[in-house]
């Protein structure tokens, strides 16, 4: 094994961004890896900042060792990192740098040791979805792998930047996040494992044993996951009942690859968008919000009582989707819908943004109508 795999310091594949974040202080330091597809090899790279910016250099290998910039020649990484800790870099440009820090792999970090890939279990928006094992937890999870192919480098690129948002946020209803494995391919990215599988799915080919009562605690969970989500200032920008995973009775939101951690996110118009569910002001204004969250949480309420399960807007084409909706018009509810839900969801789904409750107020409402006896569900017309 490279000696580079036993250096804390050596932080493998981290993109750019993460790892600027990470070199604070003027001298802090760290090792990179970057996938030459050219050579099909790895370069290593040491990052170094140096007041306001942040200088890359590669370390060169050669039959006696590693070297920087065609200098001295040293055995070992570990060696030559030693040297630089009280000797200057000298740049191209006449540049002094001095290592200080050293910047150590945080708790996120895994390595192909820490996880047994089991049996594929699907694909996912990137990769291939794997069940999996912590081994020394002995625990079971969800492993994304990202090949070793030509998508390799755009892979690793949505895997981590999903992992920037995952390690954020730990709830009840949001699908924990357990770490990454990127100093080498294939790139792994664990999370925990739903054995459920997608809300979607268990709707499709086994909604008629669904009762009234059980979707009506799903959408509540479902509530509890965005609030939390919404009250940490982040937005998910994919509500739907696919993106709902289920473990035992439990509900969890997943899929945070279009996840923000931020209130507004400006997006590309001219880029695919998931029409039947994105909320009419988004193409006048190009923003996703909180209010554009609570629009799609309405159309996977309708999504929750469609029985037989069909996506909404079916017999439409997207972009007639896109002009009905603009226009004003909203889908009728579904016969097994009852009427607090129903309401419920013409106010998610309100022509006016600012008029749409907030991410807790819907959680306050499905928590109350959660407590209604099934009996009376469809008797009771408001709150």
């Amino acid at each position: 094994m490279a000696e580079e795999f036993s250096l804390q310091y050596f932080h493998g594949a981290l993109p750019d961004i993460d790892a600027d974040k990470l070199l604070q202080r003027h001298g802090d330091y760290l090792l990179q890896s970057r996938f030459d597809a050219d050579n099909r090899r790895d370069r290593l790279i040491l990052a170094i900042r140096t007041g306001t910016h942040i200088r890359r250099i590669e370390i060169q290998r050669c039959a006696n060792g590693v070297h920087l910039l065609g200098g001295k020649q040293f055995q070992s990484i570990r060696e030559m990192v030693e040297h630089y800790q009280s000797k200057n870099i000298e740049t191209a440009r006449g540049e002094l740098l001095r290592l200080k820090r050293a910047i150590p792999k945080g708790r996120h970090y895994l390595s192909h040791h820490d996880i047994r890939l089991i049996k594929k279990i699907g694909s996912g928006a990137y990769g291939t979805v794997y069940r999996g094992v912590l081994i020394k937890e002995k625990r079971a999870i969800a492993v994304k792998r990202i090949g070793s192919d030509g998508e390799t480098e755009k892979g690793l690129k949505r895997m981590m930047k999903e992992a920037r948002v995952m390690q954020l946020y730990d709830h009840p209803n949001i699908v924990k996040f357990y770490g990454f494995v990127i100093d080498r391919p294939p790139y792994l990215l664990a999370m925990e494992l739903c054995t459920g599988g997608s809300v979607e799915d268990k709707l499709r080919h086994g909604g008629q044993n669904i009762t009234i009562a059980r979707r009506i605690n799903m959408c509540c969970q479902a509530s509890r996951g965005l609030a939390y989500l919404h009250q940490k200032n982040c937005i998910h920008r994919d509500i739907a009942t696919r993106n709902c995973l289920l473990t035992g009775a439990v509900l969890k939101l997943a899929d945070f690859g279009m996840c923000k951690p931020k209130p507004v996110y400006k997006i590309d118009l001219t880029k695919p968008q998931n029409i039947r569910w994105l909320a009419p002001e988004v193409w006048h204004t190009g923003e996703t919000c909180m209010p554009t969250d609570i629009y799609a949480f309405g159309i996977m309420l309708w999504e929750f009582f469609e029985i037989p399960y069909t996506i909404p807007y079916s017999n439409w084409k997207a972009t007639t989707v896109k002009e009905r909706v603009m226009s004003g018009y909203r889908m009728p509810a579904p016969k097994a819908m009852p009427p607090l839900m129903n309401l419920l969801m013409k106010k998610c789904c309100d022509q006016m943004a600012d008029t749409r409750p907030t991410a807790q107020e819907v959680r306050r409402q499905l928590e109350r109508i959660c407590e209604i006896p099934i009996i009376l569900i469809y008797q009771m017309k408001e709150l």
